[in-house]
């Protein structure tokens, strides 16, 4: 998400009025606004363009010109796969609830949360059994949520976010990919995504937890492949001998585990020494 400072008039509604709610999240695709104890994602109709310096807005609300691309179908589509993941992972303990799902309005309504886990530890050191709980249930979580045919696609710390009992929580679907009702729970997505990267890049959140260093875990773009991304490089990740946790991290990062509930039970199997 972008900073929030960005001008109250680069965006607007549905019907091509300026949006005068808080403004609590921009993405690429949306904005996030405040509505009473609720945050409502919107898809982002307007934005600035700046071609050679002149800064330009350009208002996506309105019907596309002929021979234009149709971005305002695209963002509203956007949202709409959104929500349809939203119902396919139906409730669980480690998903923000979609509060709209019998709606047809191209929107997601979200109880407003706390700090994401980014920002939570910029501040904060958890101990070893608050570590533990928290990759458990993200482990947890991400296993049910492949259950359900969905591969993530963008397993991070900002999308990750602590409720009032400070357990954490998947807030953010937008990158991610429905499969169909037969995946055989194995294959990539169209882009490259698959359960094993979605388990690389939970490693990299587990790092931060346990040692509050950013880790990045990028699928790259292929070069003269088939594949349309490639698995990041061992050498580009940081060393796990003495970090702990270290060796189920590496596991995520090396394909160790082909699924999401074989490092929940591994993390279910840790002790906590203190």
């Amino acid at each position: 998400m972008e900073s929030v400072a960005s001008s109250l008039a680069e965006f607007v509604h549905l019907d091509g009025t300026k949006v005068t709610e808080k403004i609590i999240g921009i993405g690429g695709t949306n904005i996030v606004i405040e509505d009473g104890i609720y945050a409502i994602k919107l898809p982002r109709l307007s934005r600035f363009f700046d071609p050679d310096g002149v800064s330009v807005l350009i208002d996506q609300s309105r019907a596309p010109g002929e021979g234009d691309h149709d971005y305002h179908s695209d963002l509203i589509n956007a949202l709409d796969n959104e929500k349809a993941i939203y119902r396919r992972i139906g409730p669980h303990i480690g998903v923000t609830p979609c509060y709209n799902l019998s709606s047809t309005e191209p929107s997601v309504q979200m109880l407003r949360m706390g700090q994401n886990l980014q920002q939570h530890l910029k501040d904060n050191r958890p101990d070893r059994k608050k570590q533990l709980a928290w990759s458990t249930q993200l482990a947890e979580a991400l296993a049910h949520i492949h259950s359900r045919g969905v591969i993530v696609a963008d397993v991070n710390p900002s999308n990750i976010v602590l409720d009032d009992d400070s357990n954490v929580r998947f807030i953010d679907f937008s990158e991610s990919t429905l499969m169909a009702l037969d995946w055989d729970l194995k294959s990539p997505d169209e882009h490259g995504y698959s359960i094993l990267s979605d388990i690389g890049q939970l490693g990299a959140v587990i790092f931060l937890i346990v040692t509050g260093r950013p880790c990045k875990f990028t699928l790259e773009d292929a070069q003269d492949s088939c594949e349309p991304v490639t698995w990041p490089q061992r050498n580009s990740l940081p060393e796990t001998a003495n970090v702990w946790l270290g060796a189920l991290i590496e596991k995520c990062w090396t394909k160790g585990f082909r699924t999401t509930g074989a490092l929940a039970a591994a993390l279910r199997h840790v002790e906590v020494v203190q």
